[in-house]
């Protein structure tokens, strides 16, 4: 079992918890019980002694902190032998001090680790029970005089034999229920403050990533300008110098490369400048089928090159959503591209949109719903172990090079933005599923169709831009 610092804090805790409770034992004992009354007296008092000592003893041992692991279940367990012995000799099943076992076995769940701190607990309940078998066989409780100090002892000594072996089954079956019962309730509590400690953690993660898109959005904005234009310069006269060039001479093929890895640059910029600044569009109505035909003229040319196909079944009546036109083309076509990114030769990408009404509906006129649109291929897939890493920022399942690990977490974002949710599931081999649902009002007969063409840059319309 590896150390870790969190268990030599624990086990610092332990040791002082342990030793304020043998204090108020003996505290306890000396106000309840007269040391000169019973033999079982002097013996409890011994056993405190005995453990006060252990205390020293495992605080001396756990400055080594690579033994504080296995000196953990150990205390619990010698713990658990002690006080099952006090319990046999002062009284038994009828031992007035039978709770300290449950505070043992609670505490012991409390501070163990889940798989130590069950083989831990079948101990603790075996040892207890085991004394209570050999209170009923040695009769430890007369042996030591416990009838002295505990009347109900004193009484089931002078009872028939079957009512004494009546009485320590049905206590020790009584006890075993409580014990049970308490590492139930004990179990549950501890998995209420797990769940809740890890909601908190998600919540500051969440935070500590605002804070960095904070800070890589002011860093970007001031690296943008001097990146990107020395980079479109570059572009620039690269084109041009190609354009000089025959295209089967070896030139032409070097400056085709180097102008390969110039637009890689560019766009690694581009989504790191996507990434860290936040969405500035205009909100308003927006048509998802054009912007779906908008994507699909965008990627056509990519899918010529992959000698590849989109299928498109886009129902032409959904209705409008609000949101951001550009943050909306941006998911669909960084979905696309990866999809198209992930196909062997003469794959196929399918994108479909429906509207569906909610499943639960308050009434008849209630014309809640959701778009659902459904991006698929039967591309190579990713793995399982890589699945749910899938939204992370900076992580990627493409070569090194090919990506920066930022896409998908944008796409996250936007659609999380718009009030969305977004799933994914793939198999290896088979291909990849990415579904999104955006929540929106069922489309209505006699809605007249206002939106505006969509253009993905609005400040160059030119002939060469789609119109819808």
């Amino acid at each position: 079992m590896p150390y870790t610092e969190t268990h030599f804090l624990s086990f610092k805790t332990l040791i002082r918890i342990r030793t304020i409770c043998l204090v108020l034992m003996s505290l306890l004992l000396w106000a309840s019980e007269d040391i000169h009354s019973s033999p079982a007296v002097s013996a409890g008092w011994e056993l405190l002694f005995i453990s006060m000592v252990l205390s020293l003893v495992f605080g001396v041992l756990g400055k080594t902190k690579r033994l504080v692991v296995w000196l953990m279940p150990v205390v619990f367990i010698v713990d658990g032998v002690f006080v099952s012995l006090w319990i046999g000799i002062s009284g038994g099943p009828v031992s007035f001090y039978a709770p300290f076992f449950l505070l043992v076995l609670v505490h012991a769940i409390l501070v163990l680790q889940p798989r130590m701190a069950a083989m831990v607990t079948v101990i603790l309940l075996a040892v207890f029970l085991g004394f209570f078998y050999l209170d009923y066989v040695w009769n430890l409780s007369s042996t030591f005089g416990a009838t002295q100090i505990n009347l109900v002892s004193n009484l089931l000594e002078h009872s028939p034999p079957e009512v004494r072996k009546a009485m320590y089954w049905q206590q020790g079956f009584r006890w075993f229920f409580f014990s049970v019962l308490m590492i139930i309730v004990t179990t549950i509590a501890m998995r209420q403050v797990w769940m809740r400690e890890e909601r908190l953690r998600v919540k500051e993660r969440a935070l500590e990533q605002k804070r960095h898109l904070i800070q890589m959005g002011e860093m970007t904005g001031r690296i943008a300008h001097g990146i990107n234009t020395p980079l479109g310069l570059i572009s620039g006269n690269l084109e041009l110098l190609m354009g000089t060039i025959t295209k089967s001479s070896k030139t032409y093929k070097s400056l085709d490369q180097i102008n390969e890895y110039v637009q890689r640059a560019i766009r690694t910029v581009r989504d790191v400048l996507d990434y860290g600044r936040q969405s500035m569009s205009q909100i308003k109505m927006v048509s998802l089928p054009k912007i779906m035909a908008a994507v699909s003229a965008a990627v056509q040319p990519k899918l010529k090159k992959m000698n590849s196909h989109l299928i498109l079944d886009i129902d032409p009546k959904l209705p409008e959503i609000k949101g951001y036109p550009e943050g909306l083309y941006q998911t669909l076509l960084n979905l696309i591209e990866n999809a198209i990114d992930s196909l062997a030769k003469g794959g196929v990408v399918t994108l479909t949109a429906k509207f569906q009404l909610q499943s639960m509906r308050l009434s008849a006129g209630d014309h809640r719903g959701e778009i659902k649109i459904v991006i698929q291929d039967n591309g190579k897939g990713i793995p399982a172990d890589k699945l749910s890493r899938v939204f992370e920022p900076f992580y990627t399942t493409k070569d090194f090079g090919k990506g920066t690990g930022l896409g998908l977490s944008i796409v996250k974002r936007i659609v999380d933005e718009h009030g969305g949710s977004i799933e994914v599931k793939s198999k290896v081999g088979t291909g990849t599923t990415f579904t999104l649902l955006f929540p929106v009002e069922e489309p209505r007969v006699d809605k007249a169709d206002e939106s505006e063409d969509f253009y993905y840059n609005k400040a160059e319309k030119t002939s060469k831009d789609l119109e819808l």
